[in-house]
């Protein structure tokens, strides 16, 4: 399937994985002093979910390129991975509140659709599970 047989309307903000990679490496001082390798994040998509938290409100998620995708925990925060050292040698995992994430978000919105790579079955199934959890194209609210 090509990206233009996927379904359009489903769309997120692009967070700065730049921005999102100091905040992270700033809490891996924190916790490990200077006896680690700096961390680099990807940039994400961050998109609105139908289901709703506790609170009444939208849950939201990060996804990737790959179409993999972290949604929000139940305190509000959004566990993620980050690469550590060169090439991603090492894998790290991040815990960060959503309002963190979301003043690491750019001015650029995207389809879903578009910005999941298209390259096989997989990440067309992927695009399609978080498009089937995503709130009606019409309803998508952007920060």
């Amino acid at each position: 399937m090509s990206r233009e047989a996927r379904r359009q309307g489903y769309v997120g903000q692009i967070v700065d994985g730049a921005k999102l990679a100091v905040i992270a490496n700033a809490i891996y001082t924190l916790q490990y002093g200077g006896d680690f390798k700096r961390c680099t994040i990807d940039n994400f998509l961050f998109i609105t979910l139908s289901e709703k938290d506790n609170f009444g409100d939208p849950k939201v998620a990060l996804v990737c390129n790959e179409g993999v995708g972290w949604e929000q925990n139940s305190y509000g925060a959004i566990s993620f991975p980050t690469n550590l050292g060169q090439m991603g040698q090492y894998s790290g995992e991040m815990v960060i509140g959503i309002d963190v994430i979301k003043d690491c978000l750019t001015d650029r919105v995207m389809d879903i659709s578009e910005y999941i790579r298209s390259f096989g079955s997989r990440l067309d199934r992927n695009c399609y599970l978080w498009q089937s959890q995503m709130s009606d194209p019409s309803d998508i609210i952007l920060v």
